[in-house]
């Protein structure tokens, strides 16, 4: 998931090792602009059903983060792990107001677009055709000529030719090319 769309659920984690004035008082406006569900255990994300997009904003300091990070990805890998780590609680309140007043829940500016679970990629319609399609078709309003090759043709030095070893060719047809690069490049 991306960090710049609000998902479906949102919730906020505060690691087992801070105190009550990390969510009272480092963390009310953050909680007050953003609502987010708070947790204590990232196990009851076990209960979500599996197509809903999911963001868990943890508030940790160094010791804890990486261990709540690998318990979130194990229960829900595909949660957006936003960690807010800072070593004090006046910088961990600094951020989250600042996140708070800028409008950033998880710390960047807010796109547009909807939260999916599966990450989209923009990629240039084709139209279906049938299997064994051609992409390129000769014009059939200008006649192919025919090819000539002069290498088969039997050279010998009285007759004063030379051998040429790449046939050469009339004017091909005129081939119509399709709308557009295949690939979206």
């Amino acid at each position: 998931m991306q960090a710049n769309i609000l998902p479906e659920y949102h919730f906020l984690r505060f690691a087992p090792n801070l105190g009550a004035e990390y969510f009272f008082d480092g963390a009310r406006n953050y909680w007050n602009t953003f609502k987010p569900i708070v947790i204590n255990d990232v196990a009851i994300l076990r209960l979500l059903p599996p197509a809903v997009t999911v963001s868990v904003t943890v508030v940790a300091l160094r010791d804890l983060a990486a261990q709540i990070g690998v318990e979130l990805g194990q229960i829900a890998p595909f949660a957006y792990y936003d960690a807010v780590v800072y070593d004090t609680f006046e910088s961990t309140r600094a951020e989250l107001n600042r996140r708070a007043q800028l409008n950033q829940p998880f710390g960047v500016p807010m796109g547009i677009g909807i939260a999916t679970t599966t990450p989209f990629i923009p990629t240039p319609w084709l139209p279906t055709r049938p299997p064994g399609f051609i992409t390129a078709t000769p014009d059939p309003a200008v006649a192919t000529p025919e090819i000539t090759d002069e290498s088969s043709a039997e050279v010998t030095p009285e007759t004063g030719g030379t051998a040429s070893p790449t046939p050469t060719a009339t004017l091909p047809g005129q081939v119509i090319n399709t709308p557009g690069p295949a690939i979206g490049g």
